[in-house]
Order: C-alpha cells, then sequence, then structure tokens
C-alpha cells in the first residue's frame, strides 16, 4: 500500500498534476527532472499555478558593441491546478483546442528576454495534459511582447532568467520591504490618495528615468479602494518635464480599463509645487542615490581614443542597439 502511494507522488510529480497543496510544496523542492530529463528549477507557485525554468536552456543570443547582453533565450513551464487551467484557457482564447480545461495540465514556452525594456517576447507555446500529450502548440509570428511589471504573471520567469545571466538582484528587489517608495500622499475629509513607485522597474537611459507608478485612492471610513491609477511614466531630469507611455485605470463598477488611447505620448513640463514636481524631485533621488541599480543592463558607449595628432581619424564607435521602449 505505502509503495502504491509513492509511486502514484511520482507520477503526479513527473506529469505536473498538481493540486494546490502540491504547487505549494515546490516551494521547498527547488529543482524536479521530466521524463526526458529536463531539469526544471521551482521558481513561484500559488493556488493556480506553478512556474519552473531551466537553467541550461538559458542562453544569451546579442549582445550590444561592449558586450552586454541585450536578448536572452529560454525555456519556461507552467504548471496548471484545476482552477488556474480554468481561467487560462478562456483568457488564452483557447477553448475551441482545450474545451474541457480540466485536461489541461502544464505548458511549455520558448521565449525571449530585452533586459533593455524589461520585456517578454513569447515565440512558441505547447499545452500538455497529464501524460504529455500534446492539446495544443501555437508558433508565433508576430511579437507577444509582454512589459514586465508588478502585474505581469511573467514577472517570476524574467527574474530568475535575468539573474542568472546578470546577478544583479531582480528577485531580491521585488521582494524587498522596500521595493515600494512612497511619493506623495494627499487627505482630505473623506479620501486618502497616494502615490508610490515600484523601483523594480526604476532604470535610466541618458536623461530618461523610466518607472511605474501606481496611484491609489481609498476611503477614510470604510478603507475601501476607490480608484485605482497605473501608470508608466518617463521623467526627463535634463528638461524638468515628463510623459506618460502605458495608462490603466480601475474602479469598482468598470474594473480595469486601458486608457492608451487617452495618451498623447508628449513631454509635459512639470509645474512647481505640483504632484509631478514631488514625484520627480523623489525619483531623482532615488536614481542619485542607486546609479548602479537604475543604470543596470545598459550598454556604456566607449569614447573614441584622442587621435595621435590632428590629421589622424578618430575610430568610429559602433551603434548602440536601440532598446525597446518607445520614446
Amino acid at each position: 500500500m505505502k509503495n502504491s502511494f509513492l509511486c502514484l507522488l511520482f507520477s503526479l510529480f513527473i506529469f505536473m498534476t498538481f493540486s494546490p497543496s502540491l504547487l505549494h510544496a515546490q516551494a521547498t523542492q527547488t529543482t524536479q527532472k521530466s521524463t526526458g530529463g529536463t531539469t526544471w528549477t521551482w521558481i513561484a507557485s500559488d493556488e493556480r499555478y506553478g512556474k519552473f525554468y531551466t537553467p541550461e536552456r538559458v542562453r544569451v543570443t546579442t549582445r550590444d558593441s561592449n558586450g552586454t547582453p541585450t536578448c536572452i533565450e529560454a525555456w519556461i513551464k507552467t504548471a496548471y491546478t484545476p482552477a488556474g487551467a480554468a481561467e487560462t484557457v478562456p483568457a488564452m482564447n483557447l477553448t475551441k483546442e482545450i474545451p474541457n480545461p480540466a485536461v489541461l495540465s502544464y505548458s511549455l514556452a520558448f521565449i525571449e528576454i530585452n533586459p533593455q525594456g524589461r520585456t517578454l517576447d513569447y515565440k512558441e507555446e505547447i499545452f500538455y495534459d497529464k501524460n504529455g500529450n500534446v492539446l495544443v502548440s501555437h508558433k508565433y509570428a508576430q511579437p507577444r511582447l509582454k512589459e514586465i511589471n508588478s502585474q505581469s504573471f511573467d514577472e517570476n520567469f524574467y527574474d530568475a532568467i535575468v539573474d542568472q545571466v546578470f546577478g544583479k538582484g531582480e528577485t531580491a528587489r521585488t521582494k524587498a520591504n522596500d521595493r515600494w517608495i512612497t511619493l506623495w500622499r494627499q487627505i482630505n475629509a473623506g479620501m486618502a490618495s497616494s502615490s508610490t513607485a515600484d523601483t523594480t522597474t526604476i532604470r535610466k537611459r541618458g536623461d530618461d528615468v523610466f518607472v511605474w507608478i501606481w496611484q491609489e485612492t481609498r476611503n477614510n471610513s470604510t478603507s475601501a479602494v476607490t480608484q485605482i491609477n497605473f501608470y508608466k511614466k518617463v521623467f526627463n531630469l535634463a528638461t524638468y518635464s515628463y510623459k506618460l507611455t502605458s495608462y490603466s485605470s480601475w474602479t469598482a463598477a468598470d474594473k480595469w480599463q486601458d486608457q492608451n488611447a487617452t495618451l498623447t505620448g508628449q513631454y509635459i513640463s512639470i509645474v512647481p509645487d505640483s504632484k509631478e514636481d514631488m514625484e520627480f524631485r523623489i525619483i531623482k533621488q532615488y536614481v542619485a542615490d542607486h546609479p548602479d541599480w537604475v543604470n543596470r543592463y545598459q550598454p556604456v558607449e566607449t569614447k573614441p581614443a584622442a587621435p595621435a595628432n590632428t590629421n589622424a581619424q578618430s575610430a568610429a564607435v559602433p551603434p548602440v542597439p536601440a532598446s525597446s521602449d518607445t520614446l
């Protein structure tokens, strides 16, 4: 009886037919081998999903002129509980291929990461049942690009893979108590509003500083959240201006709404003593206090050596590839 029980557990482990409790148990078991011999390293799990990647398949495919990796390939694995499968199948428009979500056990995905732009691009996905049979597979001709922030399902994958290549502490910063820094608070008789910046997303390129900002309004009496604005802002330190490059909002009535159509993409001069002014000052100070972090992975142009004489020509500096950000 005991041997049969152990065999059952082993089969569940191999084929990824996890219950929620088994998914949580992966936190204490950091690696596993598939029947094909691939070693999968556990990253994170909850009541819906288990996340893994295979370190041996992480590969830098592109570097800039200074040798900094700009494109990283990797394979990742997602395990699904029944709740996770029920959520994933309709969300990914797989109902026609997988009419019964309960049969979805796990998926593999081939991805590319651009660390300078904090993006993860899905190139191929394969969905399996518990016996390893392919339910459906997709190779994407068009980019399925996801920028990594606090709301990204793929944040754990991105952090683990980029940390393997660079070792700069993405995972640690995500879990840090001071991940979020307060930019301003405003309290009146009925409502309290606040703005916080996600330091995992702060990065500097030239005079521009990119950061995701979470603005929240609560009812003072009930503490209920009444409104959320989630922005990607770009502050230009040289011109004392900012612009929004992504914006979504939430209310209890409307839920999450994409507001990107309302953006102009133009820099706006910051009004003195405004909320944006407070944000600018704190972000600027954070940049000054954490230069290594905000400049991580960014190419550093090498200036050509001074010519030996006035008639000598300076060697041209190879161009630095553009980041995935659209300015």
